[in-house]
């Protein structure tokens, strides 16, 4: 659905929209531009409410605590699949 607008803006601004679009173009350009400010805007918002939440994983402080963590998990799977397997892998 399409809704028309009117809307204010300064002179030099509606000159150099003209200038980049065609006379049939400027809604077009005029959306585009909306869109990618209401983007922008919701990307900054998503990140400031990811900084704000708590940590999602603890026990990764420290260090090299990921790369310890990662380790570990190799070798309860190298342990799972000799039980499994009955070998080293």
């Amino acid at each position: 659905m399409i809704t028309r607008l009117n809307v204010s803006m300064p002179s030099e601004v509606v000159s150099k929209v003209k200038k980049f679009t065609s006379k049939r173009g400027v809604s077009r350009f005029l959306t585009e531009a909306a869109n990618e400010k209401i983007e922008k805007l919701e990307r900054e918002k998503a990140l400031e409410e990811l900084l704000a939440a708590p940590p999602s994983f603890k026990f990764l402080k420290g260090k090299n605590a990921s790369a310890r963590w990662v380790r570990e998990l190799r070798r309860t799977d190298n342990k799972r699949l000799k039980r499994i397997w009955g070998k080293r892998v």
